[in-house]
C-alpha cells in the first residue's frame, strides 16, 4: 500500500468521526444508527492505516503515533456515547412496548405505579 492510500484511510476515518459528531441527535434513532455506521467505518479505516504502518508502508514517527492515539480516543469516546444512546432507546422501547410514552399529571409514565420502580419516581 502506498503512503498516499494509507493516509487517505486515516483522513477518511477522521472525516467519518467529524461527520458522526456533526449529525449527532440522541433523540433521532435513525441518526444515531447513521453515526454508529460512520464510527464503524472509521474503525475499519484506522485498522487499514495501522496495518500499513506495521507493514512499513508508512514511516513510523512519534507524531504519527500521537495522531493514531488521538483518532482512537475520538472513536472510543464517540462510540461510548452512541452505545449509551442506543441502549437508552432500546430500554425505552422495551419499557413502553414500542409506543411513545405518555405522562400523567405527576410526571410519571401513564399506567405505571410508583411502587413498580420507586427509585425512578423518588
Amino acid at each position: 500500500m502506498t503512503p498516499d492510500i494509507a493516509a487517505a484511510h486515516l483522513d477518511r476515518a477522521r472525516s467519518g468521526i467529524r461527520q458522526a459528531l456533526a449529525q449527532w441527535n440522541p433523540a433521532d434513532l435513525p441518526a444515531v444508527e447513521s453515526s454508529r455506521e460512520l464510527l464503524a467505518a472509521a474503525v475499519g479505516d484506522v485498522r487499514v492505516f495501522e496495518s500499513a504502518v506495521r507493514a512499513g508502508d508508512v514511516p513510523h514517527t512519534a507524531q504519527l503515533r500521537d495522531t493514531i492515539v488521538a483518532v482512537k480516543k475520538e472513536v472510543m469516546q464517540a462510540t461510548r456515547v452512541v452505545d449509551a444512546c442506543v441502549a437508552f432507546h432500546r430500554g425505552l422501547l422495551a419499557r413502553t412496548g414500542g409506543a411513545p410514552p405518555t405522562y400523567d399529571a405527576d410526571g410519571c409514565i401513564a399506567g405505571e405505579s410508583a411502587e413498580l420502580e420507586p427509585e425512578v419516581h423518588a
